[in-house]
């Protein structure tokens, strides 16, 4: 049986009895470039629930579209999502589609079309302590300790996701912290990301984060599914 076939219909099967719910709903994400369609059974998954959100021209305000997938459209969405109580035709956002390394900063602002003294800019940057091998050896860099993703916002600084990952004996580490998309998908005027958090280089947690209710919690974290070929 092919791998990824296997992987991905467990990974329906898991988020079919997702308990990260939003009223009652599980929250699921399908990222695009993680499966070949030839190899999946569109028979066996129920495609009318999901949104399809397509980036448009990178530099307009509102770059990327959102609307009901339909299967036979031949632009292949950034991502699939379905189980949001509330989602947008358009919005602003930036797909980033990368690891992010200790020293990383991004700044995105969230604008508010009604209020824009009430727009929303945010800092999302990883931290963490890279250990070197002992005598400077190759692959040089033996882990990254206390590898760590925060997003600071007005006086809010929260922390999102913090591990440690090794490094391969080849170079490069193994796994790590996954930023795929950032914006404003459900329409609140704050902001709600798509990250991916690995300790293997063979499999990726997708994680969505919606924008919390309140300024002192900035999101509620869902687990949202899996990828093996990011």
């Amino acid at each position: 049986m092919n791998v990824r076939f296997l992987i991905f219909s467990l990974f329906i099967y898991s988020n079919t009895y997702s308990q990260n719910l939003e009223n009652n709903k599980p929250i699921n994400v399908m990222l695009m470039n993680c499966y070949e369609w030839s190899e999946i059974d569109e028979s066996k998954i129920e495609f009318s629930d999901y949104f399809a959100v397509y980036e448009k021209e990178k530099y307009l305000i509102t770059n990327f579209k959102i609307k009901k997938y339909n299967s036979d459209n031949t632009t292949q969405p950034k991502f699939l999502i379905k189980g949001l109580n509330s989602i947008k035709d358009s919005t602003n956002g930036r797909w980033i589609n990368r690891k992010m390394y200790p020293g990383e900063t991004i700044i995105f602002s969230v604008p508010n079309s009604e209020n824009e003294e009430k727009s929303r800019g945010y800092s999302i940057y990883a931290k963490g302590k890279l250990i070197e091998t002992e005598n400077n050896e190759f692959p040089y860099f033996e882990k990254i300790e206390n590898y760590e993703l925060r997003v600071a916002s007005g006086n809010t600084n929260e922390s999102i996701v913090k591990m440690d990952i090794t490094s391969f004996p080849s170079g490069g580490f193994e796994g790590g912290i996954y930023l795929y998309w950032i914006g404003d998908l459900n329409g609140d005027n704050r902001l709600d990301m798509l990250i991916g958090t690995s300790t293997h280089y063979a499999g990726i947690e997708l994680i969505f984060y919606l924008s919390g209710k309140t300024d002192k919690e900035l999101f509620i974290k869902h687990k949202v599914g899996s990828c093996s070929s990011c």
